[in-house]
């Protein structure tokens, strides 16, 4: 590292005596600047930020301590030596309250002045050593930090105990608020033709320090891997759903800057850290076990409106849970997701009971065409209880129709299964299939193959 000094005197002589007699490139002093007043210093200390500066006391405009008071105000770090002809305490007293490193009498001893300048330069290596340190250290505990978040994060999605149980002191070391409401969203990057390895790791690095500077630098959010290696972005939630516009901002970016248009699989929103498994885990039912047509539901379609994308995408949730009678846990599954639709497109009241109509009359339909059993008044409840309904409550009580209706199917069900037994087990010699039992019991084969 090389340094600057500037020299401060009001006599030239004096001046270029000290920038001629000392060998600077051998101290570490790569330029040497020379000023006639205070104002001179101050111009060329404010163009050339010099580490180093020697000044005389006496100077006409402005004495030199006068200067250096100037300097410290903006200036904490620079080395000064004071240079005067006056033996006198008061100086020198003046010279340590304005934290002046040395105090040199004239005539200047050139031995003394190089010792003072080399040892001004000692210190400003020694302070830079000690800043670098610190940033090592600094970026270090960062990264540590950052690694021990990630961590954690990846055990709480997969609801790990342990790490369940040190939640307390997580939300204390990085300033988090336990109660926030939280969505996950996997971020899949769509990559077209073929690419090594060393390009896609290249490829997924630079689009998690994106989402970092994005969502974390932001606060808006928590940016981490899980144990698949995929980008997992917990947004942080609020009543305006300001985390779908910051991840169509990061998709647009990301196409930008990649050339790759990835898309957002969305997780329901929960509210606290404990239920951001919740989260994980239906985004992970999308992204794994539902048709690519029925995913686009969580996709960012940066190209077309949500609202007209929605009609199709009811059908393929009405051909979803048609598919799905005789699976309760699924159907149910289904219709969650499709609450959280009808909120991310925010669908009004009128559109929401219609297609809550919809979907119920569809599963009604198959429901009693599978098994084989006797229509009820259920539907006109259900209608009723539509009429005039809020979007919210408008899917309450077609989650109430659901389980209702399906309740008297478990009952149903648990019968078959035990009739369905005893007829194989009384006639273990017969050729049995399932078209035939289904046949004997007045259920279809489809059904039949689902019950449990």
């Amino acid at each position: 590292m090389k340094y600057k000094i500037l020299i401060v005197d009001d006599e030239k002589m004096i001046r270029m005596g000290i920038k001629n007699a000392m060998p600077w490139e051998s101290m570490d002093i790569e330029k040497v600047y020379t000023a006639a007043s205070a104002m001179e210093a101050a111009a060329v200390i404010k163009e050339y930020q010099p580490e180093i500066m020697i000044t005389d006391i006496s100077m006409t405009e402005m004495s030199g301590l006068e200067l250096v008071e100037q300097i410290r105000k903006q200036n904490e770090g620079m080395r000064i030596i004071v240079l005067t002809g006056y033996d006198r305490f008061e100086y020198a007293r003046q010279a340590l309250q304005l934290r002046v490193h040395d105090f040199l009498l004239k005539p200047i001893d050139e031995k003394e002045l190089k010792k003072s300048i080399l040892k001004q330069v000692e210190c400003l290596e020694k302070d830079r050593k000690h800043k670098e340190e610190d940033m090592s250290r600094s970026r270090a505990q960062g990264v540590r930090q950052q690694m021990a978040l990630e961590q954690f994060m990846c055990g709480l999605i997969l609801g790990k105990p342990e790490v369940k149980e040190g939640l307390d002191k997580f939300l204390e070391e990085f300033h988090f608020d336990r109660e926030q409401d939280m969505r996950i969203g996997f971020l899949m990057p769509e990559v077209h033709g073929e690419e090594d390895a060393e390009s896609s790791r290249f490829r997924m690095l630079t689009i998690r320090q994106i989402c970092l500077g994005m969502v974390d630098g932001q606060k808006r959010g928590i940016t981490f891997t899980d144990e698949k290696s995929r980008i997992v972005i917990s947004f942080f939630c609020d009543k305006e759903k300001k985390e779908e516009e910051l991840a169509r901002q990061l998709v647009d970016i990301l196409n930008d800057e990649l050339e790759v248009k990835p898309r957002i699989v969305w997780g329901s929103v929960r509210s606290g850290f404990e239920n951001l498994s919740v989260s994980y885990n239906d985004a992970v039912f999308v992204l794994e076990h539902e048709r690519e047509a029925f995913e686009q539901i969580y996709t960012m379609d940066l190209n077309r409106k949500q609202e007209d994308i929605f009609q199709e995408v009811f059908q393929e949730f009405r051909t979803a849970m048609v598919c799905s009678i005789g699976e309760r846990e699924k159907l149910f599954h289904i219709f969650d997701r499709f609450g959280m639709a009808v909120e991310s497109y925010n669908l009004s009241a009128k559109y929401t009971r219609s297609c809550c109509f919809e979907l119920a009359s569809s599963v009604y339909f198959a429901y009693f065409t599978d098994t084989g059993g006797s229509a009820n008044e259920q539907l006109s409840v259900l209608m009723k209880a539509l009429s005039g309904a809020e979007r919210e409550h408008a899917l309450k009580v077609t989650a109430m129709f659901f389980d209702r209706l399906l309740a008297g199917e478990e009952g149903e069900v648990h019968e078959l299964v035990k009739k369905v037994k005893r007829r194989i087990h009384e006639n273990l010699a017969d050729d049995l299939t399932v078209a035939n039992l289904a046949g004997e019991f007045y259920v279809t084969p489809n059904y039949f193959t689902h019950v449990r």
